[in-house]
Parts: structure tokens; C-alpha cells; sequence
């Protein structure tokens, strides 16, 4: 007997709603509020649920008794109640390996353009104001300090990128063993104030956590250089943006570039916004094609793995 599995529009790519179709009763949920979620895991007596950004909250997974499977389309989980899904022995699954590769060079992307203040030169020609050399400041990458904060799958990624144009890579990660950092030519600093004194350029890549959130303010941005560009592709509660703001207000760094926000969308008056020495891209770092195509296959493939009962790899609540 065929299992049955809610979708949320909009959803998942064609290849993985193929593959879920091919092989199970696939029904729609118009949106992602609590109540439709409720709605249609229980009409259709759904046993499992593929998420991208829905909240999936103790209050809906309690509701939903035939409930097995949530899987995540990405790798973050801040909007899944992981304790809930675990005490009502629902399995939660993501796609770590999807789209480190992908997110990594969006990090770069942004290493790039801030040291050529792509975005100020790029106005410069739109304006008809054309500066030049002698009026605008741009550097080279190599020889410059990457710090890494976050040597997970992106980070190891971004590394290599950034050693393949000669960059000096650190890196901070409590969770990672020094061991890693030299397999791959990265120094590991315990200290992250001495590793942010040290750094041109700080590119972010920790998951959201209780531990973690608001864990780059004020004491951060004091010990970076003010010559320093700070690059977030991860979480955006991760960093106090109001700390963040007081940083370039001040002077303290030398700009920014940003794919996430505490806020998303952010509101049209948010003051990052007034800054012409920061970049921003809304949350895509991930997303390209070809990385939500793979994440679709092996969420669609994983899942329906787990309600047939196989241990799959990205299972993260294990029971």
C-alpha cells in the first residue's frame, strides 16, 4: 500500500514531487499556516510532510498523529521543533550534502565583490560619476585572511576556494576536532576574538542554535579590523544586527555582505540599507538550480525510505 505524503506550495522541485508521486499519494497544501498543515496532514491521513520553510511547531506535530516523516528541504531546522517530533517519534530528515558546494561559492562571490566595492563602482557607472582608481579603493584577495567561523561541510568548501586564489584560511569551530583544519592547510584558532584580530575577511557558517544566536555583536565586531569585511551566509539571528549597524556606522569594519537578515524580509526601512558598503542577496546562498535539484531528489528519495523503514543518512533525531 502506497504511503501518503503532504506537499506545501509552493514546493519542492518537478523531480522530487516526481519521484514522490511515482511512488506515493502526494497531496497539496495550499499554504503553510498551522491550521492548513493540521488540516491536510489529517484529512489525508499523511504520514509524512516535506518542509521547506513552514513552521513545524510542537503544537502541529502533537496535532497529527499519523504523522511519521518530516523531511526538510535544506539543511537548516530552526523551523522544526526537533524535542516535539522526537517525543512523538516522528522522524525529521534534511539534505545536508546538497548545497555546501553551492553556498560556498556564494560566500566567495561576496568575498569578491567586497574587495573590489563592487556595488559603489558599479553605481558609479550607472551614475555617470565614473570613479576611477585614484577616487575608490579596491584590493586584491591574495595574501588576505579568510576567517572561517563554522568548519562544517560549506566551510571545508569555501576553504578550498579561497586557497585556490592563494588566500591565507583560518578558522574557528568548537565542534570540529584541529585534526580537520590540518588535513585541509587550515589553521584552527580556539580564540575567536584572536582569530577576528587577525582577519580580512569573516565569512560565517554556524547553524542557529540557542548557543549561537546573537553570537557575533558587539565584543565581535570591536576585535575585527576596521579594514575587515564580515559575510554572513548562514542564519541571520546569528548575528546582532543592531551590533552589526553600530559596526558600520562607526567605522569599525570596512563593509559587509549579507544573505541573510534577523528579519526576512527585512522592513523597507531597515538601516543596513542605507549603507553602499554592503551587499545583499535574499537568502539564496543555496539555491541555485542545480543544488535544489539534487536537494529535491534526495529529500523525495530519503523520505520515502524512512516510511518503509530504512535508516537513511540524514536522519538527525535518531530514536
Amino acid at each position: 500500500m502506497k504511503h501518503n505524503v503532504l506537499l506545501v506550495e509552493p514546493t519542492i522541485k518537478p523531480n522530487g514531487v516526481k519521484i514522490l508521486t511515482d511512488q506515493s499519494n502526494v497531496f497539496m497544501a495550499p499554504d503553510g499556516k498551522p491550521e492548513t498543515l493540521i488540516r491536510c496532514i489529517n484529512e489525508h491521513q499523511c504520514e509524512a510532510i516535506c518542509t521547506r520553510v513552514e513552521q513545524m511547531t510542537a503544537e502541529v506535530i502533537g496535532a497529527c498523529p499519523t504523522l511519521k516523516v518530516i523531511g526538510q528541504h535544506g539543511i537548516g531546522l530552526d523551523n522544526i521543533d526537533l524535542p516535539a517530533a522526537t517525543a512523538h517519534q516522528v522522524k525529521v530528515l534534511n539534505v545536508p550534502d546538497s548545497s555546501h558546494i553551492t553556498v560556498a561559492e556564494h560566500a566567495f562571490t561576496f568575498v569578491l565583490a567586497c574587495s573590489r566595492s563592487l556595488k559603489i563602482n558599479d553605481k558609479s557607472v550607472r551614475d555617470n560619476t565614473w570613479a576611477t582608481k585614484d577616487q575608490r579603493q579596491t584590493h586584491d584577495v591574495m595574501g588576505k585572511t579568510l576567517l572561517i567561523v563554522g568548519l562544517g561541510r560549506i566551510g571545508r568548501a569555501l576553504a578550498v576556494r579561497a586557497q585556490a586564489f592563494d588566500m591565507e584560511v583560518i578558522a574557528y569551530d568548537t565542534y570540529v576536532p584541529s585534526g580537520v583544519g590540518t588535513q585541509i592547510g587550515v589553521e584552527m584558532i580556539d580564540n575567536l576574538e584572536e582569530a577576528l584580530g587577525r582577519a580580512d575577511f569573516v565569512s560565517l557558517h554556524t547553524p542557529l542554535t540557542p548557543e549561537t544566536k546573537g553570537m557575533f555583536s558587539d565584543a565581535q565586531f570591536e576585535a575585527m579590523k576596521d579594514s575587515a569585511y564580515f559575510i554572513n551566509c548562514g542564519r541571520g539571528p546569528v548575528c546582532d544586527e543592531k551590533a552589526l549597524i553600530k559596526a558600520l556606522q562607526e567605522h569599525k569594519i570596512a563593509g559587509a555582505g549579507l544573505d541573510c537578515l534577523e528579519q526576512e524580509p527585512p522592513e523597507a526601512d531597515n538601516p543596513l540599507f542605507r549603507f553602499d558598503n554592503v551587499l545583499f542577496t535574499p537568502h539564496i546562498a543555496g539555491n541555485t538550480i542545480e543544488a535544489s535539484m539534487r536537494c529535491s531528489e534526495i529529500l523525495a528519495t530519503t523520505v520515502l525510505k524512512a516510511l518503509d523503514g530504512e535508516e537513511t543518512y540524514n536522519w538527525v533525531n535518531k530514536f
